[in-house]
């Protein structure tokens, strides 16, 4: 293999996982080609979960600005805005690098953005847009999303529309009553006014739907709930008070009706259970059924339990599984010094995506609760993964608390695609200044 060959595959493997290594590569290497790799990168958002990490616009927009052929992904992304259709959180990462292409003066950028909005949109995203011209033009950007908004609703009078974007708009312009400006344009615009009107008529509609403040749900009705996502709201709202745990965990112990044992488990991975383990281990040493979820809930609740046979069945249940998060979990609690070989070794084993998500969740927990140096074998293995930003900040941060963040990865840091994390490379130069300031007083 070719050193051009070695140095572009290290290259996408940096760039789709977001990291700043692939900065590093471009700068170093001006001769290179990398223009392709990072069109790649622009077409597919290749965050893990798009939707909760921010957009990588800004990240591939640096590479963009040091890449040797930057007219051609210049028009990429501009023939990829105008034509994607099935991955929204994509089409957000397209909208925001055509801003910041406008913004440093492309006219082709900025007419891309008006052609786009609202143009065959992804179903349930008609949004998308809506804030890139906002930011670009102002208030009469917003005015044009209004007329969009209006045409659109005349060809499907069932569609609504809210608020959001007025109200956020109002608040990062005080200074401009934002109704009044588009009261006054309605007056003379029919989209404008159609708009308008629908976002009042749904906001009528929302405030009939205000119910009374009800009393707080009781136990047994949260037991009887059908959906385990209203129990733990009801308990995040309501809490529970240490003789509560203590009676649900002796009901689960003599329960018979299995709806029941399943929220009353469930209770149990989000609260400690508060008797001895073992009848919780047993459930967890069944074989699954598809009929309940009771063993997957016992598994889950063993996280918080602390026992030589509870971390003797996570060990074992390792050795085979090929759902290693769930066992890991139980680390959390039982962690022992040396594991970290074990962790590191897990990870070697898979390459599944939404598996090394799953054991990021894992191990940033379990290294959370247990600090040791220790940790960073694992996390590296991880870092050089994972698609998460979230979780690689995470990551990054508890390198930096155990003092065992490796220069390379500092070296990085300040290219990463996650903002939180190129953050802490600065909060890092602050430590290491006042480390130098205090030794010389």
């Amino acid at each position: 293999m070719t050193n051009s060959r070695i140095l572009k595959r290290a290259f996408i493997q940096s760039v789709r996982r977001g990291t700043g290594r692939a900065h590093l590569i471009a700068q170093a290497n001006p001769g290179v080609d990398f223009s392709g790799y990072i069109i790649q990168a622009a077409l597919k958002n290749y965050a893990y979960d798009g939707q909760a990490e921010p957009s990588r616009a800004q990240y591939i927009y640096q590479l963009y600005s040091i890449a040797t052929q930057s007219k051609r992904i210049q028009r990429a992304v501009l023939k990829g805005l105008a034509t994607e259709q099935t991955d929204t959180w994509t089409l957000t990462q397209l909208f925001e690098l055509a801003l910041l292409f406008a913004q440093h003066g492309d006219a082709s950028a900025r007419r891309a953005l008006y052609n786009r909005f609202l143009r065959n949109p992804i179903e349930g995203a008609d949004w998308v847009g809506a804030q890139e011209i906002i930011e670009l033009d102002g208030l009469e950007g917003l005015k044009y999303i209004a007329r969009k908004f209006g045409q659109a609703l005349a060809k499907n009078s069932e569609d609504w529309q809210d608020d959001h974007l007025i109200r956020s708009f109002q608040e990062d312009h005080p200074t401009i009553n934002v109704w009044q400006e588009l009261h006054a344009l309605a007056e003379q615009d029919e989209d404008v006014r159609r708009y308008v009107q629908t976002i009042e008529a749904t906001l009528a509609h929302y405030a009939t739907l205000q119910r009374p403040r009800t009393e707080m749900a009781d136990l047994e009705e949260i037991l009887r709930a059908p959906r385990q996502g209203y129990i733990r709201f009801a308990l995040k709202k309501r809490g529970l008070e240490p003789h509560e745990m203590r009676q649900l965990a002796e009901q689960l112990v003599r329960e018979k009706r299995i709806a029941v044992q399943e929220n009353l488990l469930y209770i149990f991975t989000l609260f400690p259970f508060p008797l001895s383990y073992e009848p919780i281990l047993e459930l967890a040493q069944r074989k699954r059924s598809s009929r309940n979820r009771l063993t997957e809930f016992a598994t889950d609740a063993l996280r918080h339990l602390r026992a030589p046979k509870i971390r003797e069945f996570a060990l074992q249940r390792l050795a085979v599984t090929t759902r290693p998060s769930m066992y890991t979990d139980m680390l959390i609690s039982n962690y022992q010094e040396g594991d970290a070989l074990l962790l590191t070794n897990i990870i070697s084993r898979f390459h599944n995506e939404h598996t090394i998500e799953t054991l990021a969740c894992s191990y940033t927990e379990i290294y959370q609760v247990n600090k040791t140096p220790e940790c960073a074998a694992p996390l590296l293995a991880l870092y050089q993964k994972m698609t998460c930003g979230i979780h690689r900040n995470t990551v990054v941060e508890l390198l930096i608390e155990n003092n065992v963040l490796p220069a390379w990865l500092n070296e990085e840091l300040p290219f990463d695609s996650y903002a939180e994390t190129r953050l802490l490379h600065q909060l890092q130069l602050g430590r290491s200044d006042e480390q130098s300031f205090r030794a010389l007083v």
